[in-house]
C-alpha cells in the first residue's frame, strides 16, 4: 500500500509512523487512519521490527480531527459518525497488536490528536508539545474510551477538569500529571523515541505482548483472585518458551542473553 497522509520508515529494528500533512496541521480523517493502521499491521507482521514510534511531521502532532470533512457531513446530511466509531474502532485495532507503540508527540496534539495516543504503550513529548481536549468547544464529548484511558492516566479530577475547560495543557503539567513519561529537546524527540522501541524490541517478543495484555485485562479488574489467575497462566506459558531457558543459561554464564527475536 502506498501512503498519502504518513510516512513509513525503519530505523533498527523500529518502524516509524509520521502524520504527514503538515499544510493541515496532520488533521486526522478516514484515510490517514487507515494508512496508519496499515503501517501498524505490517509491523506487527515483519519479525525484524519489534516496536513502533508515531510522531508527526511539521509543527504540530495531530490538529485534531478535520472539521473541514465535518462540514461536508453536515451539508449532505450525513451522520455516519466519525473515522474513530465503530467496534473495529482505532483503540480496539490496537488492543489486538502486540507490538509496543510509542507515542513522540512533537507539537500540538489537540482532540483525537491526543485521544488517539492514549491506548499507547508509551508517550513522549518534545518541549514544544501542547495537549488540548477540545471536544466540549465543538458540543462534542471525549471518544476512544479517552474518558477511561485518561482519567486512568492521570487521575479523575484532572481528567475531567481538562475535558470541561478545553484548555491547553503545557508539557510541564503533563509530565507532572503522568500523560508522559518524558519531556526532550524538539531535536532529540525521534531519536529518544527509537531508543525507547530499541530497548523494548530487545526484549522476548512473546514476554512482551504478555505483558501488554496482562496490563489491558488486570489494571482496573477489582478481583485479585481473576488477577493473579491471568499472571499465575501467563508465567506458566513463559516457562515454557526458550526465552525463559536462555535467560536463566545467560544469568548462569553471565553473558547477554540472546533472545529469539
Amino acid at each position: 500500500m502506498s501512503y498519502e497522509q504518513i510516512r513509513f520508515e525503519r530505523r533498527g529494528r523500529v518502524g516509524i509512523v509520521t502524520l504527514s500533512r503538515p499544510e493541515r496541521l496532520n488533521a486526522w480523517n478516514d484515510v490517514m487512519m487507515n494508512e496508519m493502521r496499515d503501517a501498524v499491521e505490517r509491523c506487527n507482521t515483519d519479525e525484524a521490527i519489534g516496536a513502533i514510534v508515531f510522531t508527526g511531521a511539521g509543527r504540530a502532532y495531530c490538529a485534531g480531527a478535520d472539521i473541514g470533512g465535518w462540514a461536508q457531513q453536515l451539508r449532505s446530511g450525513e451522520t455516519r459518525g466519525s473515522a474513530t466509531a465503530g467496534e473495529d474502532n482505532w483503540n480496539a485495532f490496537l488492543q489486538r497488536m502486540p507490538k509496543p507503540t510509542i507515542a513522540a508527540v512533537n507539537g500540538a496534539a489537540v482532540g483525537v490528536g491526543v485521544t488517539h495516543v492514549l491506548p499507547m504503550d508509551i508517550r513522549i513529548a518534545s518541549e514544544g508539545a501542547r495537549f488540548g481536549f477540545f471536544f466540549v468547544r465543538m458540543g462534542l464529548v471525549p471518544e476512544l474510551a479517552s474518558s477511561y484511558y485518561l482519567a486512568q492516566l492521570v487521575g479523575l479530577g484532572r481528567a475531567v477538569e481538562w475535558c470541561l475547560t478545553a484548555r491547553m495543557v503545557e508539557p510541564a503539567e503533563a509530565l507532572s500529571a503522568g500523560l508522559v513519561s518524558e519531556v526532550v529537546e524538539p531535536g532529540r524527540l525521534v531519536d529518544r523515541a527509537v531508543e525507547l522501541g530499541e530497548a523494548v524490541a530487545a526484549q522476548p517478543a512473546k514476554a512482551v505482548a504478555r505483558i501488554k495484555q496482562l496490563f489491558r485485562e488486570n489494571a482496573t479488574d477489582m478481583d485479585i483472585r481473576a488477577v493473579m489467575r491471568r499472571e499465575g497462566a501467563a508465567l506458566a506459558a513463559c516457562r515454557e518458551e526458550p526465552d525463559y531457558r536462555e535467560a536463566v543459561q545467560a544469568f548462569l554464564e553471565k553473558r547477554p542473553p540472546k533472545f529469539n527475536q
